[in-house]
Protein backbone atom coordinates (compact mmCIF):
# COMPACT_ATOMS: atom_id res chain seq x y z
CA UNK A 1 0.00 0.00 0.00
CA UNK A 2 1.23 3.49 -0.89
CA UNK A 3 1.51 6.00 1.93
CA UNK A 4 1.84 9.75 1.54
CA UNK A 5 3.37 11.88 4.29
CA UNK A 6 3.41 15.67 4.23
CA UNK A 7 5.81 17.61 6.47
CA UNK A 8 5.64 21.35 7.03
CA UNK A 9 9.05 23.02 6.89
CA UNK A 10 8.62 26.80 7.12
CA UNK A 11 6.42 29.78 6.30
CA UNK A 12 6.91 30.90 2.72
CA UNK A 13 7.65 34.60 2.18
CA UNK A 14 5.22 36.59 0.05
CA UNK A 15 6.19 38.43 -3.11
CA UNK A 16 7.36 36.67 -6.24
CA UNK A 17 7.77 32.95 -5.65
CA UNK A 18 11.38 32.46 -4.56
CA UNK A 19 11.12 28.95 -3.11
CA UNK A 20 10.04 25.89 -5.13
CA UNK A 21 11.17 27.24 -8.51
CA UNK A 22 11.88 24.78 -11.31
CA UNK A 23 15.43 26.00 -11.96
CA UNK A 24 16.72 25.33 -8.43
CA UNK A 25 19.39 22.63 -8.61
CA UNK A 26 19.20 21.56 -5.96
CA UNK A 27 16.84 22.78 -3.24
CA UNK A 28 16.31 19.29 -1.79
CA UNK A 29 18.85 16.46 -1.85
CA UNK A 30 19.96 13.39 0.06
CA UNK A 31 23.62 12.81 0.83
CA UNK A 32 25.08 10.30 3.26
CA UNK A 33 23.02 10.03 6.44
CA UNK A 34 20.89 13.13 5.84
CA UNK A 35 18.41 14.83 3.58
CA UNK A 36 18.95 18.58 3.10
CA UNK A 37 16.79 21.51 1.99
CA UNK A 38 17.60 25.17 1.34
CA UNK A 39 14.93 27.84 1.74
CA UNK A 40 14.36 31.54 1.96
CA UNK A 41 12.51 32.40 5.15
CA UNK A 42 11.12 35.72 6.35
CA UNK A 43 13.52 37.67 8.54
CA UNK A 44 10.65 37.98 11.01
CA UNK A 45 8.42 34.92 11.10
CA UNK A 46 5.40 37.10 11.78
CA UNK A 47 5.98 39.19 8.64
CA UNK A 48 5.85 37.17 5.39
CA UNK A 49 5.92 40.44 3.45
CA UNK A 50 9.26 41.53 4.91
CA UNK A 51 12.90 40.89 3.98
CA UNK A 52 14.17 37.33 3.60
CA UNK A 53 17.13 35.36 4.92
CA UNK A 54 18.64 32.10 3.68
CA UNK A 55 18.41 28.86 5.61
CA UNK A 56 19.46 25.23 5.31
CA UNK A 57 17.85 22.31 7.09
CA UNK A 58 18.66 18.64 7.46
CA UNK A 59 16.94 15.49 8.70
CA UNK A 60 18.43 12.08 9.51
CA UNK A 61 17.28 9.62 6.86
CA UNK A 62 17.36 6.57 9.13
CA UNK A 63 14.84 7.94 11.64
CA UNK A 64 11.21 8.27 10.58
CA UNK A 65 9.24 11.41 11.51
CA UNK A 66 12.35 13.17 12.78
CA UNK A 67 12.10 16.95 13.10
CA UNK A 68 14.04 19.05 10.62
CA UNK A 69 16.96 20.99 12.10
CA UNK A 70 17.36 24.40 10.42
CA UNK A 71 20.24 26.85 10.38
CA UNK A 72 19.30 30.44 9.52
CA UNK A 73 21.94 32.87 8.26
CA UNK A 74 21.45 36.46 9.38
CA UNK A 75 24.57 37.90 7.73
CA UNK A 76 22.81 38.34 4.39
CA UNK A 77 19.32 39.83 4.00
CA UNK A 78 17.59 39.36 0.66
CA UNK A 79 15.42 42.38 -0.17
CA UNK A 80 14.82 42.46 -3.93
CA UNK A 81 11.41 41.11 -4.95
CA UNK A 82 12.57 38.92 -7.83
CA UNK A 83 11.53 35.30 -8.37
CA UNK A 84 14.75 34.52 -10.25
CA UNK A 85 16.95 34.98 -7.16
CA UNK A 86 16.60 31.43 -5.83
CA UNK A 87 18.91 29.31 -3.65
CA UNK A 88 20.69 26.22 -4.97
CA UNK A 89 23.00 23.81 -3.16
CA UNK A 90 25.42 21.01 -3.90
CA UNK A 91 27.62 18.65 -1.89
CA UNK A 92 31.09 17.41 -2.81
CA UNK A 93 32.74 14.17 -1.67
CA UNK A 94 34.88 16.02 0.89
CA UNK A 95 31.68 16.75 2.82
CA UNK A 96 31.57 20.44 1.96
CA UNK A 97 28.07 21.83 1.44
CA UNK A 98 27.89 24.62 -1.15
CA UNK A 99 25.17 27.27 -1.50
CA UNK A 100 24.60 29.97 -4.15
CA UNK A 101 21.70 32.44 -4.14
CA UNK A 102 20.21 35.87 -4.89
CA UNK A 103 21.50 36.30 -8.43
CA UNK A 104 19.60 37.71 -11.39
CA UNK A 105 22.27 39.42 -13.41
CA UNK A 106 24.35 39.96 -10.25
CA UNK A 107 27.78 39.04 -8.91
CA UNK A 108 27.97 35.68 -7.18
CA UNK A 109 26.71 35.10 -3.64
CA UNK A 110 28.29 31.89 -2.43
CA UNK A 111 28.82 30.13 0.88
CA UNK A 112 30.41 26.81 1.78
CA UNK A 113 30.59 24.72 4.93
CA UNK A 114 33.62 23.44 6.74
CA UNK A 115 35.29 20.30 5.46
CA UNK A 116 33.42 17.10 6.28
CA UNK A 117 30.16 18.60 7.51
CA UNK A 118 28.10 16.26 5.31
CA UNK A 119 30.29 13.17 5.67
CA UNK A 120 31.60 12.79 9.23
CA UNK A 121 29.73 10.20 11.30
CA UNK A 122 29.32 8.97 14.85
CA UNK A 123 31.19 10.73 17.62
CA UNK A 124 33.25 12.68 15.10
CA UNK A 125 30.12 14.21 13.53
CA UNK A 126 30.53 17.97 13.22
CA UNK A 127 28.18 20.39 14.94
CA UNK A 128 25.21 21.56 12.85
CA UNK A 129 25.50 25.30 13.49
CA UNK A 130 25.82 28.48 11.44
CA UNK A 131 29.44 28.60 12.63
CA UNK A 132 30.05 25.44 10.58
CA UNK A 133 29.61 27.56 7.44
CA UNK A 134 31.91 30.26 6.18
CA UNK A 135 31.03 33.87 5.32
CA UNK A 136 29.31 35.06 2.18
CA UNK A 137 31.80 35.10 -0.70
CA UNK A 138 31.63 37.34 -3.75
CA UNK A 139 33.97 35.08 -5.70
CA UNK A 140 35.13 31.48 -6.10
CA UNK A 141 38.58 30.59 -4.78
CA UNK A 142 40.98 28.55 -6.91
CA UNK A 143 44.63 27.57 -6.49
CA UNK A 144 46.23 30.81 -7.64
CA UNK A 145 43.48 33.42 -8.01
CA UNK A 146 39.88 34.35 -7.27
CA UNK A 147 37.15 34.03 -9.88
CA UNK A 148 34.95 37.14 -9.99
CA UNK A 149 31.75 37.38 -11.99
CA UNK A 150 29.17 39.84 -13.29
CA UNK A 151 25.59 39.22 -14.37
CA UNK A 152 25.20 35.66 -13.06
CA UNK A 153 21.78 33.96 -13.02
CA UNK A 154 20.44 30.43 -12.37
CA UNK A 155 23.20 28.63 -10.42
CA UNK A 156 23.01 24.82 -10.71
CA UNK A 157 25.15 22.22 -8.92
CA UNK A 158 25.84 18.64 -9.97
CA UNK A 159 27.84 16.04 -8.01
CA UNK A 160 30.08 13.82 -10.15
CA UNK A 161 31.09 10.18 -9.82
CA UNK A 162 34.63 11.21 -8.85
CA UNK A 163 33.28 13.24 -5.93
CA UNK A 164 33.89 16.62 -7.52
CA UNK A 165 31.13 19.18 -7.94
CA UNK A 166 30.12 21.22 -10.97
CA UNK A 167 28.62 24.71 -10.83
CA UNK A 168 26.73 25.82 -13.95
CA UNK A 169 25.22 29.26 -14.55
CA UNK A 170 24.28 31.85 -17.14
CA UNK A 171 26.48 34.89 -17.55
CA UNK A 172 24.76 37.78 -19.26
CA UNK A 173 21.20 38.79 -19.94
CA UNK A 174 18.00 37.04 -20.84
CA UNK A 175 18.21 36.45 -24.59
CA UNK A 176 21.84 37.56 -24.64
CA UNK A 177 23.95 35.29 -22.42
CA UNK A 178 26.46 32.46 -22.25
CA UNK A 179 26.55 29.31 -20.11
CA UNK A 180 29.61 28.47 -18.01
CA UNK A 181 30.83 25.52 -15.93
CA UNK A 182 33.23 25.54 -12.98
CA UNK A 183 34.47 22.44 -11.14
CA UNK A 184 35.19 22.09 -7.42
CA UNK A 185 37.84 19.51 -6.50
CA UNK A 186 37.09 17.35 -3.46
CA UNK A 187 40.86 16.77 -3.20
CA UNK A 188 42.23 20.35 -3.34
CA UNK A 189 38.98 21.96 -2.09
CA UNK A 190 39.38 24.64 -4.76
CA UNK A 191 37.52 25.70 -7.89
CA UNK A 192 38.79 25.56 -11.46
CA UNK A 193 37.28 26.85 -14.67
CA UNK A 194 35.90 24.34 -17.17
CA UNK A 195 34.80 27.27 -19.31
CA UNK A 196 32.02 28.60 -21.49
CA UNK A 197 30.16 25.68 -23.05
CA UNK A 198 27.16 27.38 -24.71
CA UNK A 199 27.62 30.75 -26.42
CA UNK A 200 24.61 32.96 -27.04
CA UNK A 201 24.41 34.61 -30.45
CA UNK A 202 21.63 37.19 -30.04
CA UNK A 203 20.02 34.56 -27.81
CA UNK A 204 20.65 32.48 -24.72
CA UNK A 205 20.13 28.86 -23.73
CA UNK A 206 17.60 28.15 -20.98
CA UNK A 207 18.58 24.84 -19.40
CA UNK A 208 15.89 22.18 -18.86
CA UNK A 209 18.31 19.88 -17.04
CA UNK A 210 21.98 19.44 -16.14
CA UNK A 211 22.35 15.80 -15.08
CA UNK A 212 25.28 13.43 -14.68
CA UNK A 213 24.39 9.78 -15.26
CA UNK A 214 26.16 6.74 -16.70
CA UNK A 215 29.49 8.51 -17.07
CA UNK A 216 28.04 11.38 -19.10
CA UNK A 217 26.86 14.91 -18.40
CA UNK A 218 23.52 15.51 -20.17
CA UNK A 219 22.16 18.97 -21.00
CA UNK A 220 18.96 19.97 -22.79
CA UNK A 221 17.73 23.49 -23.42
CA UNK A 222 15.53 25.89 -25.36
CA UNK A 223 16.84 29.03 -27.03
CA UNK A 224 15.37 32.48 -26.37
CA UNK A 225 16.00 35.17 -28.94
CA UNK A 226 16.94 38.64 -27.76
CA UNK A 227 14.57 41.58 -27.30
CA UNK A 228 15.75 44.69 -25.47
CA UNK A 229 14.26 44.97 -21.96
CA UNK A 230 16.99 46.66 -19.94
CA UNK A 231 14.91 49.75 -19.03
CA UNK A 232 12.36 47.93 -16.88
CA UNK A 233 14.33 46.77 -13.82
CA UNK A 234 14.44 48.89 -10.65
CA UNK A 235 16.47 48.73 -7.46
CA UNK A 236 13.73 46.87 -5.59
CA UNK A 237 12.02 44.70 -8.19
CA UNK A 238 12.49 43.20 -11.64
CA UNK A 239 9.96 42.49 -14.36
CA UNK A 240 9.53 38.71 -14.28
CA UNK A 241 8.91 38.19 -18.01
CA UNK A 242 8.45 40.13 -21.25
CA UNK A 243 9.03 41.79 -23.58
CA UNK A 244 12.04 39.46 -23.61
CA UNK A 245 10.05 36.53 -22.24
CA UNK A 246 9.19 32.90 -23.00
CA UNK A 247 7.15 33.94 -26.02
CA UNK A 248 10.56 34.18 -27.72
CA UNK A 249 11.59 30.60 -26.82
CA UNK A 250 11.99 28.03 -29.58
CA UNK A 251 13.15 24.45 -30.17
CA UNK A 252 14.60 21.73 -27.96
CA UNK A 253 18.36 21.16 -28.08
CA UNK A 254 20.52 18.47 -26.48
CA UNK A 255 24.14 17.39 -26.07
CA UNK A 256 26.26 15.30 -23.73
CA UNK A 257 29.81 15.33 -22.40
CA UNK A 258 31.86 12.24 -21.42
CA UNK A 259 34.54 14.30 -19.62
CA UNK A 260 32.69 16.56 -17.16
CA UNK A 261 31.97 19.34 -19.63
CA UNK A 262 35.23 19.72 -21.53
CA UNK A 263 34.07 18.22 -24.84
CA UNK A 264 30.52 17.81 -26.13
CA UNK A 265 28.67 15.54 -28.57
CA UNK A 266 25.23 15.80 -30.14
CA UNK A 267 22.50 13.16 -30.29
CA UNK A 268 24.23 11.51 -33.25
CA UNK A 269 27.52 11.20 -31.30
CA UNK A 270 29.16 13.87 -33.47
CA UNK A 271 31.75 15.95 -31.63
CA UNK A 272 30.86 19.63 -31.36
CA UNK A 273 33.03 22.74 -31.29
CA UNK A 274 33.09 24.26 -27.81
CA UNK A 275 31.51 26.62 -26.97
CA UNK A 276 28.43 25.39 -28.77
CA UNK A 277 26.13 27.92 -30.43
CA UNK A 278 22.89 27.87 -32.39
CA UNK A 279 24.70 27.23 -35.66
CA UNK A 280 25.89 23.79 -34.54
CA UNK A 281 23.84 20.60 -34.88
CA UNK A 282 22.30 20.23 -31.44
CA UNK A 283 18.63 20.41 -32.48
CA UNK A 284 16.63 17.56 -30.93
CA UNK A 285 13.03 18.61 -31.59
CA UNK A 286 11.91 21.53 -33.72
CA UNK A 287 9.39 23.71 -31.86
CA UNK A 288 8.32 26.99 -33.40
CA UNK A 289 8.67 30.34 -31.69
CA UNK A 290 5.42 31.70 -30.21
CA UNK A 291 4.19 28.16 -29.46
CA UNK A 292 4.08 28.81 -25.70
CA UNK A 293 7.24 26.94 -24.76
CA UNK A 294 8.17 27.44 -21.12
CA UNK A 295 11.88 27.44 -20.34
CA UNK A 296 13.59 25.38 -17.61
CA UNK A 297 10.89 22.78 -17.14
CA UNK A 298 12.38 19.35 -16.45
CA UNK A 299 14.80 16.61 -17.50
CA UNK A 300 15.83 13.19 -16.22
CA UNK A 301 18.19 10.49 -17.49
CA UNK A 302 17.91 6.71 -17.21
CA UNK A 303 20.85 4.45 -16.41
CA UNK A 304 20.93 3.26 -20.05
CA UNK A 305 21.38 6.84 -21.27
CA UNK A 306 17.79 7.46 -22.34
CA UNK A 307 16.95 11.14 -21.85
CA UNK A 308 13.49 12.49 -21.01
CA UNK A 309 12.47 16.15 -21.14
CA UNK A 310 9.23 17.73 -19.96
CA UNK A 311 7.98 20.75 -21.87
CA UNK A 312 4.85 22.37 -23.22
CA UNK A 313 3.42 23.51 -26.54
CA UNK A 314 0.28 25.52 -27.22
CA UNK A 315 -1.03 25.09 -23.69
CA UNK A 316 -0.42 21.33 -23.27
CA UNK A 317 2.33 19.32 -21.54
CA UNK A 318 4.68 17.34 -23.80
CA UNK A 319 7.16 14.53 -23.21
CA UNK A 320 10.27 14.47 -25.40
CA UNK A 321 12.65 11.53 -25.20
CA UNK A 322 15.79 10.15 -26.77
CA UNK A 323 16.52 6.47 -27.30
CA UNK A 324 19.69 5.69 -29.24
CA UNK A 325 20.03 8.60 -31.72
CA UNK A 326 16.36 9.45 -32.22
CA UNK A 327 14.12 11.97 -30.49
CA UNK A 328 10.36 11.57 -30.17
CA UNK A 329 7.53 13.63 -28.73
CA UNK A 330 4.09 12.98 -27.29
CA UNK A 331 1.42 14.98 -25.53
CA UNK A 332 0.79 14.06 -21.88
CA UNK A 333 -2.95 13.66 -21.50
CA UNK A 334 -5.11 16.74 -21.94
CA UNK A 335 -3.83 18.73 -18.97
CA UNK A 336 -3.72 22.49 -19.30
CA UNK A 337 -0.19 23.94 -19.38
CA UNK A 338 -0.52 27.66 -20.13
CA UNK A 339 2.38 29.94 -20.85
CA UNK A 340 3.61 31.33 -17.49
CA UNK A 341 1.91 28.45 -15.66
CA UNK A 342 3.87 26.64 -12.96
CA UNK A 343 6.44 24.21 -14.37
CA UNK A 344 6.69 20.50 -13.68
CA UNK A 345 9.28 17.74 -13.50
CA UNK A 346 9.99 14.26 -14.86
CA UNK A 347 11.75 11.51 -12.94
CA UNK A 348 12.55 7.81 -13.09
CA UNK A 349 11.72 5.65 -10.07
CA UNK A 350 11.76 1.83 -10.06
CA UNK A 351 12.22 1.89 -13.84
CA UNK A 352 9.00 3.86 -14.21
CA UNK A 353 8.75 7.29 -15.83
CA UNK A 354 6.74 9.80 -13.80
CA UNK A 355 5.64 13.34 -14.63
CA UNK A 356 4.81 15.87 -11.90
CA UNK A 357 2.37 18.36 -13.38
CA UNK A 358 1.10 21.54 -11.67
CA UNK A 359 -2.47 22.31 -12.68
CA UNK A 360 -4.85 25.26 -12.46
CA UNK A 361 -6.67 26.14 -9.24
CA UNK A 362 -3.77 24.96 -7.04
CA UNK A 363 -3.98 21.41 -8.35
CA UNK A 364 -1.06 19.02 -8.77
CA UNK A 365 -0.99 15.55 -10.34
CA UNK A 366 1.59 12.76 -10.66
CA UNK A 367 1.14 10.61 -13.77
CA UNK A 368 2.99 7.45 -14.82
CA UNK A 369 3.77 6.40 -18.38
CA UNK A 370 2.34 2.98 -19.21
CA UNK A 371 2.75 2.04 -22.87
CA UNK A 372 1.23 4.84 -24.90
CA UNK A 373 -0.84 6.11 -21.98
CA UNK A 374 -0.22 8.28 -18.93
CA UNK A 375 -2.08 7.06 -15.86
CA UNK A 376 -2.82 9.14 -12.77
CA UNK A 377 -0.99 7.89 -9.68
CA UNK A 378 -1.73 10.68 -7.23
CA UNK A 379 -3.71 13.90 -7.16
CA UNK A 380 -3.17 16.79 -4.76
CA UNK A 381 -4.99 20.02 -4.06
CA UNK A 382 -3.92 23.25 -2.42
CA UNK A 383 -0.38 23.33 -3.86
CA UNK A 384 0.84 26.06 -6.19
CA UNK A 385 4.65 25.81 -6.29
CA UNK A 386 6.81 24.26 -8.97
CA UNK A 387 7.55 20.74 -7.65
CA UNK A 388 11.20 19.96 -6.94
CA UNK A 389 12.37 16.37 -6.47
CA UNK A 390 15.24 14.91 -4.49
CA UNK A 391 17.31 13.65 -7.44
CA UNK A 392 19.69 11.80 -5.13
CA UNK A 393 16.99 9.78 -3.35
CA UNK A 394 15.67 6.40 -4.44
CA UNK A 395 12.22 7.39 -3.21
CA UNK A 396 9.83 10.14 -4.23
CA UNK A 397 10.44 13.26 -2.13
CA UNK A 398 8.87 16.45 -3.43
CA UNK A 399 9.39 20.01 -2.22
CA UNK A 400 6.25 22.09 -2.77
CA UNK A 401 4.42 25.21 -1.63
CA UNK A 402 0.92 25.44 -0.23
CA UNK A 403 -1.62 27.45 -2.15
CA UNK A 404 -4.24 29.64 -0.54
CA UNK A 405 -7.31 30.81 -2.49
CA UNK A 406 -7.42 33.92 -0.32
CA UNK A 407 -3.75 34.72 -0.94
CA UNK A 408 -4.27 36.37 -4.30
CA UNK A 409 -1.62 36.01 -6.96
CA UNK A 410 -0.89 37.84 -10.17
CA UNK A 411 1.43 35.82 -12.39
CA UNK A 412 2.92 33.98 -9.44
CA UNK A 413 3.27 36.92 -7.07
CA UNK A 414 1.66 36.36 -3.66
CA UNK A 415 0.37 39.63 -2.23
CA UNK A 416 -1.76 38.44 0.68
CA UNK A 417 -0.91 38.44 4.35
CA UNK A 418 -2.08 34.93 5.22
CA UNK A 419 0.63 32.51 6.20
CA UNK A 420 1.28 29.51 4.02
CA UNK A 421 3.99 26.91 4.17
CA UNK A 422 6.71 25.13 2.27
CA UNK A 423 6.14 21.38 2.57
CA UNK A 424 7.79 18.09 1.71
CA UNK A 425 5.62 15.34 0.27
CA UNK A 426 7.06 11.85 0.63
CA UNK A 427 5.47 8.96 -1.24
CA UNK A 428 6.40 5.49 0.00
Amino acid sequence: MVSIATTTLAVDPNGWRINTCSFQQDAIMSYGEYQYVVLYQSLKDSDPLGPRVTSIGRKRLSIANLTWDFITFHDYVQTKDDGHNVISMGISLDGIIHMAWDMHGDSIHYRKSVLGLATTKGESRLTWLAASFGPVQGQLDCEDKLFNFDEITYPRFQTLDNGNLLLEFRSGRSGLGDCYIYQFSSFTHKWSQVGMYIHGVENNAYIHGFDYCGGKLHVSWTYRDFVEDRTIATSTSTLQAGPNGPENNHDLHYMYSPDYGLTWYNSKDVKLITPVDIYQDTLAVEIAKYSSIMNQEGQCVEDDGSVHVLGREYGKFFHYWKTSHEWRREQIGDYSAPLFGARGKVLIRNNQLLALLPLNEHGFVIVQKFGDEWNVLHQFHGLDGEPLVDRYSNGICILQREGDPENKEIGGRATGIRRRNIVIIEIV
